[in-house]
C-alpha cells in the first residue's frame, strides 16, 4: 500500500514539474515575441512565436511525463 502511495506522489510531482516546464516555455514565447517586434520583425512573426515556443514546451513536457514510464 505504501509503495502505491509513493508512486502516486512521484507522479504528481512529475505532472507538476511538467506544468512548470510548459509555463516557462510560454513565458519564453512571450519574451521572444516582444524581442522580435522590438528588433523590427513583422508583428505576425511575433504573434507566431508564442504558440510555436509554447508548443515546443508542451512537447518537452509530454516527453518528460512519458519517459521512463513502466506499467
Amino acid at each position: 500500500m505504501k509503495l502505491k502511495n509513493f508512486r502516486e506522489v512521484m507522479m504528481f510531482g512529475r505532472v507538476l514539474s511538467a506544468g512548470l516546464v510548459v509555463a516557462g516555455y510560454a513565458f519564453l514565447g512571450v519574451w521572444v515575441s516582444d524581442w522580435l517586434v522590438s528588433e523590427g520583425w513583422p508583428v505576425l512573426a511575433g504573434l507566431c512565436a508564442v504558440p510555436v515556443v509554447a508548443g515546443f514546451g508542451m512537447w518537452q513536457g509530454w516527453l518528460f511525463l512519458t519517459k521512463g514510464r513502466k506499467e
